[in-house]
């Protein structure tokens, strides 16, 4: 998924979500010119944070 910010992106498994929030396991962030960043345990991430997502089964 593309945060708003329109730098960082952040890739993982996609656990329950509800229309508010967006919660991911296995996380890492992404953002330009460094290396992916693993983000440890369960994330959560609000809808209004977000600017596109996709997925992939």
């Amino acid at each position: 998924m593309n945060l708003i910010d329109g730098r960082t992106t952040i890739t993982g498994t996609r656990r329950l979500s509800w229309p508010w929030q967006v919660k991911l396991t296995a996380a890492e962030m992404h953002r330009p010119h460094s290396d992916p960043s693993p983000l440890d345990g369960v994330v959560l991430i609000p809808r209004h944070r977000i600017d596109w997502i996709q997925v992939v089964s």
